[in-house]
């Protein structure tokens, strides 16, 4: 998505589609729907503001869950839930607004709860999501810092992490168990741009990636008072490894794995006990411009999505977490720049979201020795 840290975020928006199941609460709503029929479904919203910025803004992951998957169409301010087949085949299902530019979402259907940041709205919107897989708004959005740009949440002790890029912060929130509101109750600041964060499946750790200072932050949660430390455990210039650009992150067990859109690698980490992290290897290629990682459930691939070059990267994963080189790659062609991408455990489907065709693309896992995979379709938003 960033050209380089001169001409960062210097890109037109073009289609400007996020997929993740999302979408900014109220802010910039004038209806909202629900139908079988596709998600052209004659929504309208507000028009935004002319302020709003010209790049294009980060592009989360798809979010599955319970059977349905949601999506945001940040030039259009939009987001479109669909049925999730036992085919991977996306059904849709109906939209709604959302605030301006929304760029991430995290989704619990345990939880009937949804929360979702609005780059250009700098607010975090909560939804229900009803029986039917349908969002409805929670309340009124609430302050985040300026230009949330991902968020990660922790479902079992009730808190939720933004990264805040224009205000190189992290805000933090409190979910309240009783009805899903959440209150926020803290704001740190945190390496330049910050455009990645993630909580390890302990709860006990939070990594930040910073695009424009190249740095990989660890945090402790603090248990008595829910929040992070004001120290970081360990800040990591990973520019000495030749990592530049950090901007997507994902956590399987206790491996963290991050993708460097400037250098065009990823890399795989250890996390220690003490929260530190190990890198395992150097650096391994990828195509141009990553923008997304992900592993499958069996923890023996990894899937980068490559924006610049319309390709997937597929790597296999070593016993030790090791990414193995050289890389494999399918095409996305004709150019769809994809980004967020996602490993569905239920349907075992790989969903990613692309910016230039505005659809989400599906694909099954072919070869269980390569990891190749083949494509199930593309289901527009």
């Amino acid at each position: 998505m960033y050209l380089s840290i001169l001409q960062q975020r210097s890109r037109l928006l073009a289609s400007g589609l996020s997929i993740s199941l999302l979408v900014a609460a109220g802010v910039g709503c004038s209806n909202s729907t629900t139908s079988n029929s596709n998600s052209s479904s004659g929504v309208s919203c507000t028009t935004p503001p002319s302020s709003l910025p010209g790049f294009p803004v980060p592009q989360g992951p798809p979010a599955i869950t319970g059977g349905f998957g949601y999506a945001v169409k940040t030039s259009s301010h939009k987001v479109v839930w669909y049925k999730v087949e036992s085919s991977g085949v996306l059904t849709s299902s109906g939209e709604t607004c959302a605030g301006f530019q929304p760029t991430f979402i995290a989704a619990n259907s345990t939880r009937k709860l949804a929360y979702v940041t609005n780059y250009s709205s700098d607010t975090v919107s909560a939804y229900t999501i009803g029986t039917d897989g349908a969002l409805a708004a929670l309340g009124s959005p609430v302050p985040a810092g300026n230009g949330p740009a991902s968020i990660s949440v922790d479902w079992t002790r009730n808190l939720v992490y933004v990264a805040n890029f224009e205000s190189d912060s992290v805000s933090v929130y409190e979910i309240d168990s009783s009805n899903g509101t959440l209150t926020r109750v803290q704001d740190l600041q945190t390496g330049l741009g910050p455009d990645a964060i993630a909580g390890d499946s302990t709860g006990k750790f939070v990594y930040v990636a910073s695009f424009k200072s190249d740095t990989l932050s660890a945090y402790r949660v603090n248990e008595a008072t829910r929040r992070l430390d004001a120290t970081p455990i360990a800040t990591y210039n990973v520019r000495l490894r030749g990592e530049n650009g950090p901007n997507a992150i994902t956590i399987t067990g206790s491996f963290l794995y991050v993708t460097s859109e400037e250098s065009a690698t990823v890399s795989a980490y250890n996390i220690k006990t003490t929260g530190e992290l190990e890198p395992l290897g150097g650096p391994v290629s990828t195509g141009n411009g990553p923008e997304g990682v992900t592993v499958d459930t069996t923890g023996k691939f990894a899937y980068v999505t490559d924006g610049q070059a319309d390709t997937i990267s597929i790597y296999t994963i070593g016993a030790n977490g090791v990414l193995q080189a050289p890389r494999s790659s399918i095409s996305t062609l004709p150019a769809r720049d994809p980004e967020g991408i996602v490993m569905d455990s239920v349907t075992n489907t790989i969903y990613v979201v692309n910016r230039e065709t505005n659809d989400v693309s599906a694909y099954k896992i072919s070869n269980a020795t390569t990891g190749a995979l083949s494509l199930v379709g593309h289901f527009g938003l």
